[in-house]
């Protein structure tokens, strides 16, 4: 089995000519409670996870940025000095956000060189598992490194839902509080407490948007925000005494709020949820908002192959396709590799 750094590595010299200067990377993120999406009124519990985006990147010969991924078969090239002013969409968009910002974090932005980048991932992209946030993250590093900034400038604090991906440690997660920027570390580690954390991929159709709100949705709404912050502290408060069981609990609360309140479930991911929990399963939510179809499931180790063999039963069993499983590990914030 190949490494992927070894074939970003191998990529980048045959799509631009020259060799890397290195290999950066960044793990993935699950927000377990809470939200990073409005970080002055949402607390949120999150993880860096064992899938990880990896790019090459080296100084380009002029001052143009060049971009390509082994995911798409476009690169996407910006001179510099317009940066600013050129309108780009699709998948580069956020990474050259990222460049604009670090870019303009220097003392002498127009002595910075051109960069060359080469990307991949591990991890699945649009199914909520922060593969966005793991790109800025790494490509913030990178830069930082290349244009010898001295310091992390990019995602801090314009990019709360990006420092999961920045300032995770192996075995740990990370609380923030709603008006913070910075998550606090608490050590969290499932092998230990017999635990593993699941994540569910049902494969079906995402939504871009909620429906038009009601005013009595808005309170609901508001409710589980109120209810859900509150499920964050408790669940800090677990994690410190050392009783991680009890995010079960407080994952159930929130996928039944998140479905009663927030009205944003959908067939698959309530079939995968109450699979896993009639399973064995501690408990079970939902991922992402809006709709990503995938869900997590907090298991004893010694029940989750019943939960695996479940799933896959009562999918057939309602004529929808083979919800993908995959264990997921609390992980290491972004690095340089090489």
């Amino acid at each position: 089995m190949s490494d992927i750094r070894d074939d970003v590595l191998y990529d980048f010299e045959a799509v631009f000519g020259h060799p890397a200067a290195g290999v950066w990377s960044a793990p993935g993120r699950l927000t377990l409670l809470g939200t990073p999406d409005s970080p002055e009124t949402d607390a949120e519990l999150a993880i860096a996870i064992n899938r990880r985006t990896v790019l090459a990147a080296g100084p380009s010969p002029d001052r143009t940025v060049r971009i390509a991924s082994a995911l798409v078969d476009e690169m996407v090239t910006v001179d510099l000095d317009e940066l600013a002013t050129t309108a780009v969409e699709g998948w580069s968009r956020s990474a050259l956000t990222i460049v604009h910002e670090v870019m303009a974090s220097s003392a002498d932005p127009s002595a910075l060189s051109g960069v060359d980048v080469f990307i991949d991932t591990t991890i699945p992209v649009g199914a909520g598992m922060g593969s966005s946030s793991a790109l800025e993250a790494a490509l913030a590093l990178a830069l930082t490194d290349l244009w010898s900034l001295g310091e992390h400038i990019a995602h801090l604090p314009e990019h709360p839902d990006v420092a999961a991906s920045v300032f995770a440690l192996d075995d740990h997660a990370l609380v923030r509080l709603e008006g913070e920027t910075r998550p606090e570390p608490l050590p969290l580690d499932w092998k230990t407490a017999g635990l593993e954390l699941l994540v569910i991929d049902t494969d079906a159709p995402t939504a871009d948007e909620l429906d038009t709100a009601t005013a009595d949705d808005e309170v609901r709404r508001t409710l589980h925000t109120i209810t859900e912050n509150q499920r964050v502290r408790d669940a800090a408060l677990a994690i410190r005494d050392e009783t991680p069981r009890l995010l079960g609990a407080l994952l159930d609360a929130s996928q039944a709020s998140l479905r009663d309140d927030y009205g944003i479930s959908t067939t698959e991911i309530d079939l995968a949820v109450e699979t896993a929990l009639a399973s064995g399963a501690l408990g079970a939510r939902m991922l992402g908002r809006p709709f990503s179809g995938v869900a997590v499931a907090l298991v004893d180790t010694d029940t989750a192959s019943r939960v695996r063999v479940a799933l896959d039963g009562a999918f057939a069993e309602h004529a929808l396709g083979q919800p993908t499983v995959t264990e997921v590990l609390p992980s290491l914030g972004a690095l340089r590799d090489r």
